[in-house]
């Protein structure tokens, strides 16, 4: 039976993922700071992974206002956190191959059609902290011949355990509540992919790289590839909720990215992976996990 960490197990995509890998018949072994286990805690973490086969590593600190409020707790959890997965399977366990959950942040302003091979090029600590636990997870996989991957996602979103003041989780709570709806900016430019078909894609990548199959790109994309400005966005879930909010515009955050759409096409192409779920369609099946 393969045996799976997965580290921030109770988070976004930890708890759907965690979820998905137990149908399969995995044997999953569950890493989050809410039960106790930190990524801080190095021989906490060697003793989790010594058994282990894989890790998905998605433990962190998550919020790009986070990562700007506090950025020492970003560099500790994001960086040096990393390391010490790494570190641990190195000395442990180096046949466990690993896979890092990173970020569009590490571009920066990215723009449209953003390739894996594009330049990073981060604006913000979080970004950067993201960015540099990615260099640390290719270059110990190089370094120490390790299997190491690294995947990065794009405003995932679906989830009733999402942070309630991220984008989609606070324009809902607002619609369905008749409230203003406050937009910083509004013309801003993201790519947003539900949670089932970013878990999805990661279930394909694990059973790649379970099955042997020689990888010989190690980042990818799981990202829809479509543009949806915050306006558009507004207006699609005033229309799924018949709200009566009103829109209140203030001026865009100094240390936000306003421009990114990733290309799922090398993705698509190696782990033969497409989205499957629209955004309008996406964001009706939030609403109806939310009104629950």
């Amino acid at each position: 039976m393969t045996k799976i960490l997965v580290t921030g197990s109770e988070g976004l995509i930890g708890k759907d993922i965690v979820d998905k890998f137990q149908k399969k018949g995995f044997e999953v072994i569950e890493f989050d700071i809410i039960n106790g286990f930190d990524v801080l805690d190095l021989s906490s973490l060697k003793n989790s992974v010594k058994d282990a086969d894989g890790v998905i590593h998605l433990a962190a600190a998550t919020r790009v206002v986070t990562g700007y409020k506090d950025p020492y707790n970003a560099v500790q959890k994001n960086i040096i956190g990393t390391t010490n997965v790494l570190e641990s399977i190195r000395e442990i366990n180096p046949k466990c191959w690993m896979i890092y959950a990173s970020s569009r942040e590490v571009y920066g302003e990215g723009g449209t059609n953003v390739k894996e091979s594009d330049p990073i090029n981060p604006i913000n600590v979080y970004g950067a902290t993201k960015a540099g636990a990615e260099l640390i997870t290719l270059t110990y996989g190089s370094n120490y011949n390790l299997n190491t991957f690294v995947v990065r996602f794009s405003n995932v979103y679906g989830a009733i355990n999402d942070h309630k003041d991220r984008v989609i989780p606070r324009f809902v709570k607002q619609a369905l509540t008749n409230s203003d709806i406050t937009v910083y900016g509004g013309k801003q430019k993201f790519d947003f992919i539900h949670l089932h078909d970013v878990t999805d894609g990661l279930i394909v990548l694990v059973e790649k790289i379970i099955e042997g199959q020689k990888l010989l790109h190690r980042t990818f994309h799981f990202v829809s590839g479509q543009a949806t400005t915050l306006m558009e966005l507004v207006e699609q879930l005033i229309k799924i909720t018949n709200s009566k909010s009103t829109i209140k515009y203030f001026p865009e955050r100094t240390y936000d990215v306003n421009t990114f759409v990733g290309d799922p096409t090398r993705t698509q192409e190696i782990l033969g992976w497409n989205t499957k779920i629209s955004l309008e369609k996406g964001l009706s099946m939030y609403v109806d996990l939310i009104k629950i």
